[in-house]
């Protein structure tokens, strides 16, 4: 799902919190990472949400959505209109009749 989500979770125990954030190409949220693949851990809550909001708005602005193009599903009209041209412009399955 094409869905964003970025919010300060507290680490479990007490000792901090962690930025976690879910971008559209991801299934759940998962914490910013710190060096040598650990969870960067914020002192307070403020700290963290202000991270979140740092690496979801540098992920927006850092990629271009003009000109791409997504990979659509077409509509069951076109997936029938496209196997039809495909059969009469000759690109389809051939049937050879013989006359007896």
């Amino acid at each position: 799902m094409n869905r964003y989500s970025a919010y300060p979770r507290r680490i479990p125990g007490g000792f901090g919190y962690w930025a976690m954030i879910r971008l559209c190409r991801d299934s759940h949220p998962s914490p910013v990472m710190d060096v040598g693949d650990k969870p960067k851990v914020f002192r307070t809550e403020g700290e963290a949400a202000q991270e979140c909001l740092r690496h979801l708005v540098s992920f927006m602005n850092g990629r271009e959505i003009r000109g791409e193009v997504f990979d659509a599903r077409p509509s069951i009209r076109q997936a029938h209109r496209e196997k039809a041209e495909k059969l009469f412009i000759g690109g389809g399955r051939t049937v050879q009749v013989e006359r007896v």
